[in-house]
This record gives structure tokens, C-alpha cells and sequence, in this order.
């Protein structure tokens, strides 16, 4: 595997006067294994490569965190649950390898939902409006992967491919500082893309649940960024 991408949450909120003694995302994967998955429907994109999170947590421990794939996928399309639970054995082996345990969940995801939104323009428009409809509320892009570009390098050439990370680091002060485990969720993930007949669809996963499974102390914020991810994707759309 190999990292695609990172975001250094303690960076960005360091601006805003909070400064945490660790907590930086990285996007892991491997291209040539993508290329077999994105081959079968681009919209796995939306969880792979697989976000791993490495944070200090509020008693001052580091730790190593993601999201189980196997659900997400199941999320997206029921047929991606089987070859996700291969990459869930690698993100545990990575896990392991970093920490010296064995990896083990701290929180379960129920009620997961993988809302879309499909969009009436081509690709390009469509991540232009996206953009306009972050900056519209209030929001920004704080990073982004372009999956179609990662694997235009093994052939596989798609129509339009990537997430963008969304967040406004002096909201994300105030939950950060609550706990810093909630850097596993924010800022939150927009995955837009073409399919095959060429259809672009704006889609993320539901934080609400998300927030609730990462830590308990914020599932009350949840529905606020429900609002707000709903409001930009249907703009975008």
C-alpha cells in the first residue's frame, strides 16, 4: 500500500489558537488494486483509499483509527462489502505493524447511509458548483484526492473522480476540543464522479451516525453537519 493523501487537522487548527499535540489523516491504498474496484463502480471511491487517522486523544494517548470499509462499501453498493473486507484486513495489518496490537472497534456505525445526490450538469460543472456551494455555506475545501487521476496511471481512465474534504477549522475548534477523536470524521468527505454511462452524482456518508460511533460527546452535532452536507450537495447537484 502507499499514501495517497494526507490532511494535518492539528495544523489547520492551530490557526485558530488550538493547539492539539497530534492529529493527521492519511489516505492509504494501493492503485492497481483500486483500478479492479473502480472497474466494478466508480462510486467505491467514496471509500477508498481508506482514511486512517492518527491522533493524541484527550487522555494524551496516540492512536491509530479508521473507519471499517466493509460497512462503508456495503453503504455505497452490496456487492463492494466482499472485496472491501480484503482491505479491511490490510488496514488492520497497518494498524497492528504501527501499534503493536491487534486492532479493535471502539465504536460501531448504525443506521450507516450513503446519501447521493445525482446531479443534472457534466462532471466539471458539477465540481464548480460544488465549490460555489461550499464557499456559499460558509464552509471550505481543506484538501482534496483525485481518484480519477490516481488511476489514469494504471489505465483506467474515468470520466471524473474525486473527494474533496470540507470543514471551517474554527467550527471545527470548538469539537476538536471537545474530543480529538472526531478528526476521524471531520473535515467530512464529498466524493463526486461520473458513472459509466457518464451521470455524475455528489455523494457522502450521513455524519450524524458517523459523529455518534466516534465519539459519543458529539452526537449532538451530528444533525447540524447533516444540514449543512445536505444543503452543499444539493446546490452542487
Amino acid at each position: 500500500m502507499m499514501v495517497l493523501g494526507q490532511l494535518n487537522q492539528a495544523g489547520a487548527l492551530s490557526v485558530t489558537g488550538l493547539h492539539l499535540k497530534g492529529a493527521e489523516t492519511f489516505f492509504v491504498g494501493n492503485p492497481t488494486v483500486g483500478k479492479k474496484l473502480f472497474a466494478m463502480d466508480p462510486a467505491i471511491g467514496a471509500v477508498i483509499p481508506v482514511r486512517m487517522y492518527v491522533f493524541v486523544n484527550n487522555a494524551g494517548k496516540t492512536e491509530v483509527g479508521y473507519l471499517g470499509p466493509v460497512k462503508l462499501a456495503a453503504a455505497v453498493d452490496v456487492p463492494l462489502a466482499k472485496p472491501a473486507a480484503m482491505i479491511a484486513k490490510v488496514a488492520d495489518k497497518v494498524v497492528q505493524k504501527v501499534t503493536g496490537t491487534t486492532p479493535k472497534p471502539a465504536g460501531v456505525v448504525r443506521s450507516l447511509q450513503f446519501v447521493t445526490e445525482p446531479s443534472a450538469k457534466p462532471f466539471g460543472p458539477t465540481v464548480s458548483a460544488f465549490k460555489t456551494a461550499v464557499s456559499s455555506a460558509g464552509m471550505m475545501v481543506l484538501g482534496q484526492l483525485n481518484q480519477a487521476g490516481a488511476l489514469s496511471v494504471t489505465g483506467l481512465h474515468l470520466k471524473g473522480a474525486e473527494t474533496f474534504f470540507v470543514g471551517n477549522p474554527t467550527v471545527g475548534k470548538k469539537l476538536f476540543a471537545m474530543d480529538t477523536a472526531i478528526g476521524m470524521e471531520i473535515p467530512m468527505g464529498f466524493y463526486l464522479w461520473a458513472s459509466p454511462s457518464g451521470k455524475t452524482e455528489v455523494g457522502y456518508f450521513a455524519p450524524a451516525p458517523v459523529f455518534k460511533a466516534v465519539s459519543p460527546k458529539l452526537a449532538g452535532k451530528g444533525p447540524m453537519f447533516a444540514q449543512i452536507a445536505s444543503k452543499i450537495a444539493h446546490a452542487a447537484a
